[in-house]
């Protein structure tokens, strides 16, 4: 898109302030071009035609907004990573816990619950191997709430649980006609709610009350924020974890993620980090 690109972006940021009070430099360059991209090419305009044909069409600015709204999910994204919390992270984190103490857990940008749903199999499965009682809780939040109201319904089809294993699915879902529901056991752990990371009134979900959380997932997007804003999250996940806590976030995130000094990378080849406090 070259000059053209720049014009239209800015016209664009300028367009969606004035008119219909969204503010667009919260992204990342890149990620507006390419959203801004596959939008023209679904309506058929060039990047000279767009700005007015935005200004006009309100449905079109929702549809633009509603672009930036990253929702692809799935269970056990990062096999590696899932493999670490099992195997290392959880069993500590149990044996740490008071009896009938509580795990707290934060997953953010959770979309449709596959990441809060695995996790939540994973503390389930921990629980039943300690010999003294513990107890979990899972808040997952996101902005969009079509996202949510398929995490909380917990349905999904037959490729959706394609990285489950055949004990876990036993275990944790119930077969209707095609598609795996979340049993009602699992489900009552997880409270789905939306939330806005860039909410500078509060630190962590409401819901949450007081934060405190063990292990914060925000996988897959802060690359999608300008650097500024992507600090800003990151300062308020840091706050809202609990001494010693843990942030998880995607492979991509991994690189400006190792430069925090508050937080300690476990190992090169998974994005697990620990809070030095």
């Amino acid at each position: 898109m070259g000059t053209q690109a720049n014009k239209t972006i800015f016209e664009l940021i300028r367009i969606m302030k004035e008119i219909y009070k969204k503010d667009l430099t919260i992204y990342d360059d890149a990620f507006l071009i390419k959203s801004l991209e596959r939008r023209m090419a679904g309506i058929k305009l060039s990047a000279a035609e767009y700005p007015l044909y935005l200004q006009q069409n309100r449905l079109e600015a929702d549809l633009l907004m509603a672009s930036f709204q990253i929702t692809y999910s799935q269970f056990f994204r990062n096999a590696l990573t899932f493999a670490v919390l099992e195997k290392l992270i959880l069993p500590q984190l149990f044996s740490q816990k008071p009896e009938n103490g509580e795990i707290r857990v934060w997953s953010a940008g959770c979309s449709t619950g596959q990441e809060a749903y695995s996790i939540g199999i994973l503390l389930e499965e921990g629980i039943k191997s300690v010999s003294k009682p513990r107890r979990f809780r899972i808040f997952a939040t996101d902005l969009s709430s079509e996202a949510l109201s398929v995490a909380r319904t917990g349905l999904y089809d037959g490729d959706d649980i394609a990285n489950i294993r055949m004990k876990q699915l036993k275990n944790y879902f119930e077969k209707q006609g095609d598609a795996y529901a979340i049993g009602s056991e699992l489900k009552e752990k997880i409270d789905f709610s939306e939330y806005d990371l860039l909410d500078s009134h509060s630190s962590n979900p409401p819901d949450s009350i007081f934060g405190d959380f063990d292990i914060i997932f925000c996988c897959n997007l802060l690359f999608y924020y300008s650097t500024d804003v992507r600090r800003s999250i990151i300062r308020k996940l840091k706050r809202s974890l609990a001494k010693g806590g843990y942030l998880v976030t995607g492979e991509a995130e991994s690189i400006f993620m190792a430069k925090d000094q508050d937080l300690k990378m476990l190992s090169s080849s998974v994005p697990i980090f620990q809070i030095s406090r």
